[in-house]
């Protein structure tokens, strides 16, 4: 049981976190759901934005749920109906980095150019291939995760500590996770870390080269085609940095086995709770659409707010007083 200041903190950051995570991801799918609705034709990006958004709404609220509880005393770190929470994570978690992995792919295929070869190849077959990877990544997290019912344990052990004239035994309890699932996890989670750092590199290096062209070329980095690649580069290192800060947090929760009485597991928990908020906020602002529909919700909202000061009622009871 944590002491009541870190009670409020935690509770205070998961309310934060919930509010705008859970917000922020509805709102990817409601405004690609309310353009399919329309007609028009959702692109592939879009599309795999839309799913990840609605798993990272998921992901929310598990994260949520978990934190309170654990806060709050409801149940302690190594309770078994945690333990098939942590199983449910898998799923969830190892869907979302194949899916952030192939988008990654995606736009190193799409905004790069080659010259030849089997990238070239690639690149033409990409948008028809990729539909075809990520209902395997589907599948492969899947089978990943089953195991995990069974490789992930609670353990209790009783350890003795005393001298001659006093013994005492205290009860250890931890999260085992046995050292082949284990291995396979990291190994998993280094590719797609690995794939994604990769593209997104090699994509920042093509964008940064184009950017630096563009402006020579141009003379002015004002133009609109030279900041909508500014904008990309911006909103691709924001990603890669977000993306590789969660892998670190959540690496050392599994290396700790998940002990949240460990205070820096705690706070590497926290860190993976915000990252669908994070994610999201930045997906949000890298997106030509998705920012112009939040700008005209935004003001939207304020013109409602505005209505509600300046309302008849109001007007009247201060021209009274």
């Amino acid at each position: 049981m944590y002491d009541a200041v870190v009670m409020l903190i935690c509770m205070f950051v998961s309310f934060v976190a919930e509010v705008l995570g859970v917000g922020c991801n509805l709102w990817i799918v409601w405004v690609n759901l309310r353009d399919w609705r329309r007609g028009v034709h959702l692109s592939l990006p879009d599309q795999i934005l839309s799913f990840m958004a609605l798993l990272n709404a998921v992901m929310q609220n598990l994260f949520c749920i978990d934190v309170s509880c654990l806060t709050i005393g409801y149940y302690d770190s190594f309770n078994p109906i945690r333990i098939k929470i942590i199983c449910g994570f898998v799923f969830l978690v190892s869907c979302h980095i194949w899916f952030t992995a192939w988008l990654s792919v995606y736009y190193y295929m799409r905004i790069v150019s080659f010259s030849g070869g089997l990238l070239l190849a690639l690149k033409t077959r990409i948008s028809d291939l990729l539909p075809k990877l990520l209902v395997m990544s589907i599948a492969v997290s899947l089978i990943f995760a089953l195991p995990s019912f069974w490789n992930i344990y609670p353990e209790i052990h009783q350890k003795n500590f005393g001298n001659a004239t006093y013994n005492y035994t205290v009860e250890i309890r931890s999260i085992v996770i046995t050292s082949p699932y284990l291995i396979t996890s990291i190994l998993g989670g280094t590719i797609t870390l690995t794939l994604t750092l990769l593209s997104i590199g090699l994509t920042l290096c093509s964008l940064c080269r184009h950017v630096k062209t563009m402006s020579i070329a141009i003379g002015s980095s004002s133009r609109p085609q030279t900041q909508a690649h500014i904008t990309a580069v911006r909103t691709m290192v924001l990603l890669v940095t977000v993306y590789s800060v969660y892998n670190v947090a959540s690496l050392i929760v599994v290396m700790r086995s998940f002990n949240f009485q460990d205070y820096v597991v705690l706070c590497c928990w926290y860190v993976t709770l915000v990252y669908p908020t994070l994610q999201a906020l930045v997906m949000i602002t890298g997106n030509a659409k998705l920012k112009k529909a939040t700008r005209g919700l935004l003001r939207s909202g304020g013109a409602q707010c505005s209505k509600l000061l300046v309302s008849p009622s109001i007007i009247n009871n201060l021209s009274h007083q």
